[in-house]
């Protein structure tokens, strides 16, 4: 009888997942979909579907040289870089995907924090050597970034034109989010160009402030202008 009953609650949980989330069977090409998010906002609860079409092959380094192998399954072990009050829910048990059909997760929660986040999905691919060898390789798909508005430190961004500069004042680190991909740069009130070093992530672009001095500055990118506070 308890027997019974666990299957018919477990059956019950994967049709009750399943109405939660419709894959998409038009999508043939493996992947991670769609290529861009929804933008959330704080306080505003967030819910993004993420269409998985696992790869059916990959590489792996077998006996020191990397070879080719074939993927029997994908298993997402984590999501990266995910705002605070943000999680994800996996609609295949353990989290494994199969190459032979489109599946999802999704991403949801109220963010409390605002920024522009890349995204790291890490996955586990299950692979056969010649068909027969056992092989487990770690792989990260960093294609993705979650921009989050909020109204204290962050503009909202409604365009292509438009960038978010936090946080506002700053200590050390400074983070600009624009979609242009082009490299920001820090400018005096009178036009001096400051020099700094960038790096960038998925449309996230950050430098180190501690050597600047205090004062109010303006950072530009594509003819965009934001002023900033250095403490």
């Amino acid at each position: 009888m308890k027997k019974l009953f666990f299957a018919l609650f477990f059956t019950a949980t994967l049709m009750a997942n399943a109405q939660l989330c419709t894959p998409d069977t038009t999508i043939k090409v493996p992947g991670f979909y769609p290529s861009q998010l929804a933008d959330g906002a704080v306080g505003t609860p967030y819910n993004q579907t993420v269409m998985i079409l696992s790869f059916k092959d990959t590489s792996a380094v077998v006996g020191g040289s990397k070879q080719k192998v074939t993927i029997d399954s994908l298993k997402l072990t984590k999501v990266i870089g995910l705002p605070t009050g943000m999680g994800y829910v996996c609609y295949e048990p353990r989290c494994i995907y199969l190459p032979s059909a489109v599946r999802c997760i999704k991403l949801n929660g109220t963010p409390n924090q605002a920024g522009l986040f890349p995204l790291k999905f890490a996955v586990t691919a299950y692979a056969k050597l010649n068909g027969f060898f056992p092989v487990a390789q770690p792989d990260t798909i960093k294609n993705f970034s979650l921009l989050i508005t909020g109204t204290s430190d962050v503009a909202t961004i409604q365009s292509m034109d438009q960038l978010a500069v936090f946080p506002n004042p700053v200590k050390d680190v400074l983070h600009v989010a624009h979609r242009s991909g082009k490299q920001p740069q820090i400018m005096s009130l009178t036009g001096t160009i400051i020099t700094a070093s960038w790096e960038q992530e998925n449309g996230l672009w950050s430098a180190n402030t501690s050597a600047i001095p205090s004062g109010v500055y303006a950072v530009k990118v594509a003819g965009v202008n934001r002023i900033w506070i250095k403490e």
